[in-house]
C-alpha cells in the first residue's frame, strides 16, 4: 500500500476538490499561496495585498492590514469550523508574539511554537545563546548604546524586512520594539534556508541575499540561490543549524542569516522561524510538503534534488505612480512578473510594486536577467505613466 503523501494530521482537513486545507497569515503570503497550489492544498490567504496571483493561487483572500487581532482570530475560527488542519505564521509576526500565542489557541500553529519566536528575536536571549553554543556572531549589545557608535548597527528584533537597521551614528529616532546594537562587519549578506523537526534541520540550500535601497542600505529586496558552498562554509551552516534547532525547538521552514567572510567565515545574525521571501527558490523541492511533514514529524527523504539557480527580486515604486488596467495587462503577460496588483492602483514612491523571477546556469547570469527585467519594467511603466497623464 503506498503511503498517504501528506501528514496525517492534514488529511482529514480537506478543502476544494478534496485537498487538505491551511491558513495563512503574513505581510504577504503569495508564495505559501502558490506553493500551496503546486502540492495539492488548498490554502485561506490573509495579507496586505490581495495581489492578483495570491488571489489566484488561494481557496480564498481576505484583506489583513496592521496584524488586526480581532479578524485573524475570526478567521481562525472560520478556518477551523471549515476543517483546517492548521495555520502558517508568515512575515511580519516578529513584532507580534502575543498575537501569535493567542492565534495558536483557535487552530494549530503549524511551525516554530511562540515561545521560540520570543527567545530567537529578543537579542538579550538569542546572542547570549549563540556564546553559550560557541556559535559566531558579531559583537552585540543591548540595553545601553556604546559610547562611540561609529562602526555599529542599530537593530530591531522586533522588525523585519531589514529597513530597521540603520547606521547607529545618525539613526532615525524611531520606536523599537527590542532595539540592540551590532558591530558592523565586512562579508557578504547571506542565507540558509532549512526545514526543522524540532530535533534535527535539513537544509534546503543557501543564497545570496539582495539588499539595499534608497534610505535604507540595508533593506532586503531579493535573492539568488541556491548556491553551491565550499565544504567549510557547509560545514559551518551545518554545525550552526544542528544546534540551533533543539536548543530553540524550530519546526518547519526557516532561515539562518549570516555573514560569510572572504576567508570562509561565518558571523551568524538571525534566524527566521518561518516560511520567508525566497520559498520559489526551492519550489522543486516541494518546500510546504516538508514543512507540514516536518511539523508532524513525518520522516522526509534526504536526497538532494538538483535545482537551477533562481532569483527573485522586489521592485518598488520609484516616483509616485498609478497603474490602470492597461498597465496591469502588460504586466501579466509577462510570466517572471509575480506579486501584481490586482486592480487598478496608485502607488507613492518606495512601496513595493512586484517582483520579478530568474533562472539560470549560474548566480551571475541571474543577477544579469533579474538587472535586465527591472530595467524592461521601469521602461514600460515610464511608458504607461506618460500615458496616463496624457
Amino acid at each position: 500500500m503506498t503511503p498517504s503523501p501528506w501528514p496525517a494530521s492534514c488529511v482529514p482537513a480537506e478543502g476544494p476538490a478534496g485537498r487538505p486545507l491551511l491558513l495563512a497569515a503574513g505581510v504577504s503570503v503569495r508564495q505559501l499561496a502558490q506553493a500551496a497550489a503546486r502540492e495539492g492544498f488548498g490554502l485561506v490567504a490573509l495579507d496586505a495585498f490581495g495581489d492578483a496571483d495570491t488571489r489566484a493561487a488561494a481557496c480564498r483572500w481576505q484583506r489583513w492590514r496592521d496584524f488586526d487581532a480581532a479578524t485573524l482570530l475570526a478567521a481562525l475560527d472560520e478556518a477551523a469550523r471549515a476543517g483546517a488542519c492548521g495555520w502558517i505564521a508568515a512575515s511580519g509576526f516578529e513584532a507580534h508574539p502575543d498575537l501569535l500565542e493567542a492565534a495558536a489557541q483557535r487552530l494549530p500553529l503549524l511551525g516554530t511554537p511562540p515561545a521560540a519566536w520570543r527567545r530567537l528575536r529578543d537579542p538579550r536571549r538569542f546572542f547570549p545563546l549563540l556564546d553559550a553554543l560557541g556559535l559566531p556572531h558579531p559583537p552585540t549589545r543591548w540595553g545601553q548604546a556604546p559610547t562611540d557608535l561609529q562602526g555599529w548597527l542599530l537593530k530591531d528584533g522586533g522588525a523585519c524586512g531589514g529597513r530597521h537597521v540603520q547606521p547607529a551614528r545618525g539613526a532615525a529616532a524611531t520606536r523599537r520594539a527590542l532595539p540592540y546594537w551590532q558591530r558592523r562587519m565586512a562579508g557578504t549578506p547571506m542565507a540558509a534556508a532549512f526545514v526543522a523537526d524540532g530535533r534535527r534541520a535539513r537544509l534546503l540550500g543557501v543564497h545570496e541575499q539582495l539588499v539595499g535601497l534608497a534610505q535604507a542600505p540595508f533593506a532586503w529586496r531579493g535573492a539568488v540561490g541556491p548556491l553551491t558552498m565550499p565544504p567549510k562554509v557547509s560545514t559551518h551552516i551545518d554545525t550552526a543549524l544542528q544546534q540551533l534547532v533543539p536548543a530553540c525547538g524550530l519546526r518547519g521552514l526557516g532561515s539562518l542569516d549570516f555573514l560569510l567572510g572572504a576567508d570562509g567565515t561565518i558571523a551568524l545574525l538571525e534566524v527566521n522561524p518561518r516560511p520567508g521571501g525566497t520559498l520559489q527558490l526551492y519550489a522543486a523541492q516541494s518546500p510546504l510538503g516538508l514543512h507540514l511533514r516536518a511539523c508532524s514529524g513525518v520522516p522526509w527523504a534526504v536526497q538532494p534534488v538538483p535545482q537551477a539557480v533562481c532569483g527573485v527580486e522586489t521592485v518598488f515604486a520609484p516616483r509616485t505612480l498609478h497603474l490602470g488596467p492597461h498597465a496591469l495587462r502588460r504586466l501579466a503577460r509577462r510570466p517572471w512578473v509575480h506579486d501584481r496588483p490586482g486592480q487598478a492602483c496608485s502607488l507613492q514612491a518606495m512601496e513595493p510594486l512586484c517582483s520579478l523571477s530568474a533562472q539560470g546556469a549560474t548566480a551571475a547570469e541571474v543577477r544579469a536577467q533579474l538587472q535586465r527585467r527591472h530595467a524592461e519594467l521601469l521602461e514600460l511603466l515610464e511608458a504607461e505613466s506618460h500615458e496616463h497623464m496624457e
